[in-house]
């Protein structure tokens, strides 16, 4: 019974934290000493946090400078962390005046992935596939 009230509590949390309209963040990626930050166009760095798969895509060196879009929340006016990591569009990617989606694909299997890292049949590395956002 225990057990069940814990759960509860922790899901009735994550709901009340993502409840409250989504903040927007956009501007440069910056990695640095494995921590990922975007820049304001104040120049100003603000740190990201969130759920471990969202920051290994952060943390991701081949997205290390794109113009990022983050849906979330402010935690302070130098901190924010991004939406859930099941919800595709609370990180995008401007490319060439158009929104991406982050995902990763392996060319051997034909599989998709929403993290980096090796694919989960033939173990190769995957590639960074941005997909366009339709609208």
């Amino acid at each position: 019974m225990a057990v069940l009230k814990t759960m509860a509590a922790f899901i009735m949390a994550q709901a009340l934290c993502f409840a409250a309209p989504a903040a927007s963040l956009r501007g440069p990626l910056v990695q640095r000493e494995g921590k990922p930050y975007i820049e304001t166009s104040a120049h100003k760095l603000v740190a990201l946090q969130g759920e471990p798969e969202t920051m290994a895509v952060l943390n991701d060196k081949r997205l290390a400078g794109s113009d990022m879009e983050l849906l979330g929340r402010y935690e302070g006016t130098d901190r924010f962390t991004v939406g859930p990591f099941y919800t595709s569009k609370s990180m995008l990617v401007h490319k060439d005046g158009k929104r991406h989606t982050v995902s990763y694909w392996c060319p051997v299997c034909s599989i998709r992935a929403y993290t980096p890292g090796k694919c989960v049949c033939c173990q190769e590395e995957t590639h960074l596939d941005l997909q366009e956002l339709k609208p």
